[in-house]
């Protein structure tokens, strides 16, 4: 492996609550499965019959849970992995490609997939400091649509910090998570246009009181659930603005795609990058072969931790 990002899906899986389950074995007598869902590796040798693959390419799993990524070296068959042209990651490091497949591809399609967005459209999202909401932030800058983006209150220094990272990505308004239902914001917004499209991953009363701001007609999208709490619709939003509320979830999507739509979309994720009009998040790196035991564990369960830096595995 080259490199592997901590994703929350991954400790929720190790926690026994994610839908995929890892592939457990049976190792000195105990039933274990190495953890992580995605991530980037290099071919080093190939057996009898493979003919897709060749020493040197880079490969990414094909599907969640098809083997763990948290380390140096595995052998996978080829049905379990996808290769990753060298023309599509020209100017891109392996960090990027390792950590497409989750938050760019979940960005992407979201933003593509409920609403037909136009340039000057408005969307709305929290959680926009995340992998995903910066990936938002960046690619609806790239089609012309604009972006509302709430996140969690903070002290001003660090709001201040925060607010202007977003903008240097493309953010065209951002706004604390306290100041949704104050009256400055309610006459800020009704002056923007219709909000088509509202993104949640946060749920509970952040998602209520951003899902008020939506347009009549729009759609409510969760991809995610960081407080734990449910998400709830007013029955006034269902019928007065017809708001639809769907889910995402980006490995469904993976099981019913086309590989021309899937590469399509890999394919363009990893232009922008190359051309230095998408970044992913700031992402701390861990070097595998310096870190204890228990530094692992501990970085892992930050992984869902509210304002938890990201974090990768980086191997030798």
């Amino acid at each position: 492996m080259l490199a592997a990002p901590v994703n929350p899906s991954d400790l929720n899986q190790i926690e026994g609550t994610y839908p995929v389950k890892g592939r457990f074995s049976i190792v000195e007598g105990e039933r274990v499965a190495v953890g992580g869902n995605e991530g980037v590796g290099v071919v080093t040798a190939v057996g009898n019959g493979v003919c897709d693959f060749a020493v040197g390419d880079w490969v990414v799993p094909r599907r969640a849970g098809e083997f763990g990524t948290w380390c140096t070296h595995t052998v996978v068959g080829q049905e379990q992995v996808t290769k990753v042209p060298l023309e599509w990651r020209h100017n891109v490091d392996a960090l990027t490609v390792g950590s497409m497949k989750v938050n760019p591809s979940t960005a992407y399609r979201l933003l593509r997939d409920y609403v037909d967005l136009v340039p000057g459209d408005w969307v709305i999202q929290n959680g926009a400091n995340s992998g995903v909401g910066r990936a938002v932030i960046q690619m609806a800058r790239a089609i012309g649509v604009r972006t509302i983006n709430v996140v969690r209150d903070r002290s001003p220094e660090e709001y201040g910090l925060l607010e202007r990272e977003l903008r240097l990505l493309g953010a065209d308004l951002v706004v604390r998570d306290t100041e949704l239902s104050s009256d400055t914001f309610k006459t800020q917004i009704r002056a923007l246009g219709a909000v088509k499209l509202g993104l949640n991953c946060v749920g509970g009363r952040m998602a209520l009181s951003m899902t008020k701001h939506l347009s009549a007609g729009a759609t409510l999208a969760s991809y995610g659930g960081m407080s734990r709490q449910p998400v709830v619709m007013p029955t006034s939003l269902l019928l007065f603005k017809d708001i639809a509320a769907r889910g995402f979830w980006m490995n469904r999507w993976y099981e019913h795609c086309g590989k021309e739509e899937r590469d399509d979309m890999w394919r363009e994720i990893l232009e922008m990058a190359g051309q230095g009009r998408f970044v992913t998040q700031p992402m701390e790196l861990a070097k595998w072969s310096d870190l204890p035991l228990d530094e692992a564990q501990a970085l892992v369960a930050t992984a869902v931790a509210w304002g938890g830096a990201k974090h990768a595995f980086v191997f030798p």
